[in-house]
């Protein structure tokens, strides 16, 4: 009997301890289950942390890619929302220059965009009336005539034809710093000049300028063939390199094509591609507005 009794205190012994190391699993399981987040997550939070540390991170780069999924998409307003958060909080990041070039296409492609008129005008042509003064008329030259109405010439005018016609309020802001020309269109809803694209400028050689902001506007528009140069209302203005000049102080200085290798000496300018003089030359007349912020 003594015996039988001793076996039941050993497996009621054992049947304690087992309960009991079920019950120490299970508190220590609900504790880790359970426990307080901020603690839980306090080591996840430092590998997170220092695996940023290591990480190569561009300022910007979210954006850039979210920019870059908005136009896929067309959402092109986001788009630009998007590049301009680059433009003003990174303009020094290695995505900033691509940024601003994306930005200036959807920009300008706008400004030049024929579902977009309210920047534009309907032109009923009277008896009379020739391209040249229309242009004159409205603030505009021959090449966006053309453009915004899908011409590859001049063809003649009728009486009774509509012309769709674009006032060219435009400002160049040569910034030598950054080693860009910066176009800047007229918003009369907000009355101030907004950022339409940037040129990169491909060589600068203005001679002694000096420190400063130097104001002066475009005075002279010409087509360059073989050396000699055709006024905008020639026939061969078309097809020939495009430059503008303008008065730097006291010194005549052009907006012109980079010269090629074998090129007589053009003397002193700001030399852009030849794809960008063709656009300029479009979007520029004579008395257009050019700002000159000098090197520092």
């Amino acid at each position: 009997m003594n015996g039988i009794l001793s076996l039941i205190k050993i497996f009621a012994a054992i049947l304690v301890l087992v309960i009991l190391g079920g019950l120490v699993f299970f508190l220590q399981k609900f504790r880790d289950e359970f426990a307080d987040p901020a603690q839980a997550t306090t080591k996840p939070l430092e590998r997170i942390i220092e695996d940023n540390e290591l990480t190569d991170f561009e300022p910007g780069q979210h954006e850039f890619n979210r920019g870059l999924e908005f136009i896929a998409l067309q959402r092109l307003d986001e788009a630009r929302e998007k590049l301009l958060f680059i433009q003003n909080l990174y303009p020094n990041s290695v995505n900033a220059p691509e940024a601003r070039r994306i930005l200036g296409e959807i920009n300008l492609d706008e400004i030049l965009s024929i579902e977009n008129m309210a920047n534009k005008k309907n032109h009923k042509v009277s008896r009379g009336e020739g391209y040249l003064r229309i242009a004159n008329d409205h603030q505009t030259t021959l090449d966006c005539i053309m453009f915004l109405n899908g011409l590859t010439e001049l063809e003649s005018l009728h009486a009774g034809d509509e012309l769709i016609v674009m006032k060219l309020d435009f400002k160049l802001i040569v910034n030598l710093s950054k080693r860009r020309v910066e176009l800047f269109h007229r918003d009369d809803e907000k009355k101030e000049h907004i950022f339409a694209k940037a040129y990169p400028i491909q060589s600068i050689d203005l001679g002694s300028l000096g420190l400063g902001v130097f104001q002066t506007k475009v005075s002279r528009k010409l087509g360059e063939i073989d050396s000699r140069t055709y006024p905008p209302t020639h026939s061969k203005f078309r097809h020939a390199l495009k430059v503008l000049g303008f008065y730097l102080k006291t010194r005549y200085v052009q907006f012109r094509p980079v010269p090629a290798a074998d090129a007589e000496d053009p003397g002193q300018g700001i030399f852009l591609k030849n794809s960008d003089m063709e656009e300029l030359s479009m979007l520029i007349r004579v008395g257009n507005a050019v700002e000159i912020k000098s090197a520092r």
